[in-house]
């Protein structure tokens, strides 16, 4: 069995930087919009994180209990 590589791409187009990207088009942005988006991002992140270390069912069963 022969494995094929590919290439990583590093230059690749995250959220954060498409966020940014466009805030810089609009000559009037604060920033909000910009904190807000990076925020639920990071916060994505963690569940992301807490889900592939806990496994979907542990980290549900404490809410059946709840009803």
């Amino acid at each position: 069995m022969s494995s094929t590589t590919q290439a990583i791409d590093t230059n690749c187009m995250t959220l954060t930087r498409f966020v940014l990207a466009e805030q810089r088009k609009v000559s009037d942005a604060t920033g909000e919009l910009t904190t807000l988006l990076n925020a639920i991002c990071t916060a994505v992140k963690a569940v992301s994180s807490a889900v592939r270390k806990a496994g979907i069912a542990k980290l549900l069963v404490p809410f059946f209990f709840l009803y």
